[in-house]
């Protein structure tokens, strides 16, 4: 009798073993799957960045951007150039408008005295 209830209890404990090591099976395969889930999507970002960032023309982006600065630059200065000699051309507006009125401060004065 005491043998058919040890080898019950070694049933039971191979039973109960086995039904732990399915559910750490299953555990272990959705965990997988999951990972595999994450690394096909890391793929894709990846994929996606690296065509982004991949040069498909003949130039390289870097000396683009060099000279794209440089165009950038040269287009400052030129509008600094640009905003010195409107300035000019206002002072001379002024000095025009100044000398137009007193002429015609002038003519004024000559017609009211005659």
């Amino acid at each position: 009798m005491f043998a058919a209830a040890e080898q019950a209890a070694n049933v039971a404990l191979i039973t109960a073993g086995g039904g732990v090591a399915v559910a750490l099976i299953g555990a272990l395969v959705e965990l997988l799957r999951r990972q595999r889930n994450t690394i096909e999507e890391v793929r894709e970002n990846v994929q996606e960045a690296r065509d982004q960032v991949s040069n498909t023309h003949t130039t390289n982006l870097r000396d683009d951007l060099d000279d794209l600065r440089e165009d950038v630059r040269e287009v400052l200065r030129v509008l600094s150039q640009h905003t010195e000699e409107i300035g000019g051309l206002r002072d001379d507006l002024r000095q025009e408008r100044r000398e137009r009125l007193a002429v015609s401060d002038r003519l004024d004065d000559h017609i009211t005295a005659v």
